[in-house]
């Protein structure tokens, strides 16, 4: 019940914050920052599997000096993305690394659930729900 409940809650959380996030989608493309490839949290995401058991996995690091350096994000879907498609979505996995560098490990964990879920929905038109990705930098999962 208490597992429900957390998921509910951040299914929540992730909503709230889909919607206000919402608004950057219509800012101009040139005002967001990305990271170079080879950056200092750079991200890969590949297609493994296909069908109902597919994911998309993305494995890069989320704060300087490699001090989490085997973050990794993994998104349970039914859809092989394209190699357009997880270039945007490694973008958005960059973008957020980037810019919360000093945010404690959940708070930069949760935001990085939420750079894949709103790039599903945003760029991809996915509905992917907070259950079907999980994040995790060592032991810390959320």
């Amino acid at each position: 019940m208490k597992e429900t409940t957390g998921k509910l809650a951040r299914f929540a959380t992730a909503t709230a914050l889909t919607a206000a996030l919402a608004g950057a989608a219509i800012a101009p493309a040139a005002a967001q920052q990305h990271s170079p490839a080879g950056g200092p949290h750079s991200y890969t995401c590949s297609n493994q599997g296909g069908g109902p058991n597919h994911t998309v996995n993305c494995s890069g690091l989320i704060t300087v000096n490699n001090v989490l350096n085997r973050t990794t994000v993994n998104i349970g879907d039914v859809y092989v993305l394209t190699g357009a498609q997880l270039s945007d979505l490694q973008a958005a996995l960059v973008n957020v690394a980037d810019n919360n560098v000093n945010a404690p490990i959940t708070v930069q964990l949760l935001n990085l659930e939420t750079a894949a879920i709103t790039t599903y929905l945003q760029k991809f038109s996915i509905v992917v729900l907070p259950v079907n990705v999980g994040v995790c930098a060592g032991s810390i999962c959320v």
